[in-house]
């Protein structure tokens, strides 16, 4: 009868393993995993290499091409389970988890090559070949996905639901700084325990318990979450992503520093409050101010000067209002899209213009019925606001054509909304900062912001803005999706 070979690296075999050959009869070496590759021989049926990191697998085989290996490693450390990846088949490390019954039984798939094998319970990828010939696939994707996990920069754990809660088999370097841990010394603890929450636990209405039961039944989970690290309390932005793995809930944990985000929020929801509320009251004060100018003077300098007053107050309280609308914009849920017919849209806004506007010429052209976009309300104040610039800038007279046609280029997925006008056109400027060819400066950003909001309407919904002439005309045009072609 062959011997089955046990090898030992330079620690000591788990207690499960150490048992196992123990049932068997195995002969264990103690050794390094290269003293004895001349007895790997293909009479083997197994070898276990236990708890070496940087072995040489390929002089392994060498000495016995047809010996599958199994790798158990001793530690949960980076080299241990990466080493792993070399192997054919990955055992169970943890003895109090898996325990005897368990490795012989995953011992007798090694030996039939046609089941599955359990995870080292120390990585976050297990291995579970079919069949020998897709070993080395299943290997090289081993690497890649540990490689992955290693280095993403934000925080990465991979979990076991045992018990009440989940236990840490694996985490990253990034999660050892961030919570200022031990990666080695925190392998099978409770995640709850190594993991603390500053006050209440979690920054919303949802507690740890009700995260964990969501993974644990198999829910992809996010949720907003405080935890103190090496630099203080800070908001995480968590998602719990399940898997199965030998009949077990594992499940990988990334944490997203969201702090600052949430901070400059924070700031920008508070100045424009305060600075929209009290922009407006003073300019109504320097408004009806300079009326009472108006009203009462004789004298055409004052009155002339009053009036670029009231002109310029105006202005700021447009932007004001613009402001406010592109905030909206920001603000909408995708999800409250519903789908548009663009020859019924167009009407609308035009014949809302050409109240407002009665000097104004303004016409809609559509090229086919079909015309339809899934969008928001917002697509309208974009409509409205390149309207009422085309015509604020185009002369006494302004032509404002809406023209509504499919994409060239992909007709049946998307739609081009053009808004033509025959005033001077928007200065490249602009043009280049709302289209990102240019950065912001101070000298350039406030007579713009409506093109802004017209940008963040049409990008909220997966469209694009593009500027051109033709023939001395201004086009602006919005690009979305046709309604059924996502």
């Amino acid at each position: 009868m062959s011997e089955s070979l046990l090898w030992i690296g330079a620690a000591a075999p788990p207690a499960a393993v150490a048992r196992l050959a123990d049932r068997h009869g195995w002969t264990v070496r103690t050794a390094d995993p290269g003293d004895g590759v001349a007895t790997a021989t293909s009479s083997a049926p197994v070898a276990i290499l236990v708890g070496a990191a940087g072995v040489d697998f390929d002089r392994l085989r060498a000495g016995g091409a047809e010996t599958p290996i199994a790798y158990c490693p001793s530690a949960t450390t980076a080299d241990g389970v990466a080493a792993a990846a070399g192997a054919d088949f990955v055992l169970p490390q943890d003895a109090e988890v898996w325990g005897v019954d368990a490795l012989d039984e995953r011992l007798s798939a090694v030996r039939s090559r046609d089941a599955p094998v359990a995870s080292d319970g120390g990585g976050p990828i297990g291995v579970t070949p079919s069949d020998a010939g897709g070993t080395t696939d299943i290997r090289r994707e081993h690497e890649r996905l540990w490689t992955l996990f290693e280095n993403l920069p934000d925080p990465v754990v991979d979990a076991e639901h045992v018990g009440e809660g989940p236990v840490i088999r694996a985490a990253n370097d990034a999660f050892a700084e961030v919570f200022d841990c031990d990666r080695e010394a925190i392998a099978g603890s409770r995640i709850d325990e190594v993991l603390t929450a500053p006050g209440e636990a979690v920054a919303g209405d949802t507690p740890p318990e009700a995260i964990n039961e969501r993974v644990r039944e198999g829910e992809v989970t996010g949720a907003k979450v405080r935890r103190e690290t090496a630099n203080g309390a800070r908001t995480f932005l968590f998602r719990g992503i399940p898997y199965a793995e030998n009949g077990t809930v594992r499940a990988f944990g990334i944490y997203t520093d969201v702090t600052e985000i949430e901070r400059r929020e924070r700031h920008v929801k508070v100045l424009d409050r305060l600075l929209r509320h009290n922009l407006r009251n003073d300019l109504g004060v320097v408004i009806g101010r300079a009326e009472n100018v108006i009203d009462r003077t004789d004298d055409p300098v004052i009155e002339e000067e009053a009036t670029s007053l009231v002109e310029a107050a105006d202005r700021l309280i447009g932007l004001s209002n613009t402001a406010k609308r592109i905030r909206r914009i920001i603000e909408d849920p995708i999800d409250e899209r519903s789908r548009t017919e663009l020859p019924t849209l167009l009407e609308s806004v035009a014949d809302d213009a050409r109240d407002r506007f009665p000097d104004a010429t303004i016409g809609v052209e559509t090229d086919a019925a079909d015309l339809a976009v899934l969008t928001t309300s917002d697509l309208r104040l974009a409509l409205e606001e390149l309207v009422e610039n085309a015509v604020v800038h185009g002369g006494d007279a302004p032509t404002v054509e809406l023209r509504a046609e499919p994409y060239d280029a992909a007709p049946d997925e998307w739609i081009d909304l053009l808004v033509i006008d025959d005033g001077p056109g928007i200065p490249e400027a602009e043009r280049a900062a709302v289209t990102g060819d240019r950065d912001i400066t101070q000298l350039q950003h406030g007579s713009g912001l409506g093109l802004w909001l017209v940008r963040w309407a049409v990008e909220s919904v997966g469209g694009d803005v593009g500027f051109e002439r033709r023939d001395d005309r201004t086009v602006v045009r919005l690009r979305l999706r046709r309604a059924g072609a996502e």
